[in-house]
């Protein structure tokens, strides 16, 4: 069971979503700001539960909130097409697929549909062929997991064909072959369509997570929780050992267990993800420290020193169109906002550049 649930005893699914839905409720009401809010993935859940409860819904709030309904009736559509033109493989991914498991699926925000195929290249060639439109400069996506996007005219959800699950560089590698072996048909409901079974599928998740925002928002964890809530929490556990991703597997747990089922704080709850408690954002400073902290609740003792290395000169170095000053210059504002909420420092970079997000390390093969 989930995040303190007793496994031996196994309740319905019916009192897992309503556990769930409290939970949420409660993240919601804890969140300081609206930005808070946004960060951790609850603005939507937000947007609901002030609607339920007779409160006012800023005007931006309520946009997204209809933007994203849109999406999710696009999902199906999207997938229909994507179906019809290519006749391999589609595993669905994160997106409408983890929204399926949630109590209220609106709750959780995607913008794109992540599909791994065991071909990319023809499957893009397909659905261009028919109709689907890429966007992005190829050269900009070479080495990463996905190809350019793809749009179908006329709808705001993309599409990225995805050669291997997205994971951080410094894990050993899981192939697209592996993930297929632990599909099953789509919870989406799309026919056609398979996914990661839920055990799996929570395993990947956290990886997708650790490689762009190691325990960054409380939506990660409500994910986990969903998706354990549908599958098997020793199952969970036995596709992190035998990925080889077994440490971030279970800080991760560790860590939902405190935040989400309210048990003792762990470690790497305490030392670097301390706003997860409070439901804030991250400042500056903490969000440095999670990137040079993730390789070493992750790896052995070891192992551990060569990708905290490799972290900091792939943060310390100017990205490809800018120069060693305006990068110093990034850094310096870095220092000087080191308390200050994320997503104000973003706001403040405009003026140096038009980089105004950390950069994350690639994977080992990119």
């Amino acid at each position: 069971m989930v995040c303190g649930r007793p496994s031996t005893d196994r309740e319905s699914s019916g009192d897992d979503n309503q556990w769930l839905a409290v939970v949420i409720q409660r993240l919601v009401e804890t969140s300081p700001s609206f930005d808070a809010l946004r960060k951790h993935h609850l603005h939507l859940a937000a947007a609901r539960l002030w609607r339920s409860h007779g409160r006012d819904v800023p005007a931006d709030l309520m946009a997204e909130a209809r933007a994203a309904a849109l999406r999710a009736m696009l999902a199906r559509f999207i997938l229909d097409k994507a179906r019809s033109a290519y006749g391999g493989a589609l595993l669905l991914m994160k997106g409408p697929e983890v929204a399926a498991h949630y109590p209220v699926p609106s709750d959780r925000p995607f913008r794109d549909l992540d599909l791994l195929v065991e071909d990319p290249v023809a499957a893009q060639r397909a659905l261009i062929a028919a109709g689907f439109t890429e966007f992005g400069e190829p050269a900009a996506y070479a080495g990463l997991q996905h190809l350019p996007p793809l749009m179908w005219p006329g709808a705001p959800l993309a599409v990225e064909l995805h050669h291997r699950p997205s994971q951080p560089f410094w894990l050993p590698p899981v192939s697209a072959k592996t993930v297929f072996r632990a599909a099953v048909p789509s919870a989406a409901g799309i026919p056609g369509i398979i996914a990661p079974e839920p055990a799996a599928h929570a395993v990947l998740l956290v990886a997708h997570a650790w490689n762009h925002e190691p325990l960054g928002s409380a939506g990660q964890l409500l994910d986990i929780a969903a998706l354990l809530a549908a599958g098997d929490r020793r199952r969970a556990g036995a596709f992190a050992r035998a990925w080889g991703w077994e440490g971030m597997w279970n800080t991760t747990l560790a860590v939902m267990d405190a935040v989400v089922g309210r048990k003792r704080p762990s470690l790497a709850l305490n030392l670097w993800a301390r706003h997860l408690l409070d439901v804030r954002e991250r400042v500056v400073l903490e969000e440095h420290i999670s990137r040079l902290a993730a390789p070493v609740w992750s790896l052995p003792a070891g192992d551990a020193p060569r990708a905290v290395a490799c972290a900091l000169r792939y943060t310390a170095a100017p990205e490809a169109d800018e120069d060693w000053t305006t990068q110093l210059r990034r850094s310096c504002l870095a220092i000087a906002h080191s308390f200050r909420p994320g997503s104000k420092h973003e706001r403040s970079l405009a003026w140096i550049g038009p980089r105004a997000t950390p950069r994350r390390p690639r994977s080992k093969s990119g």
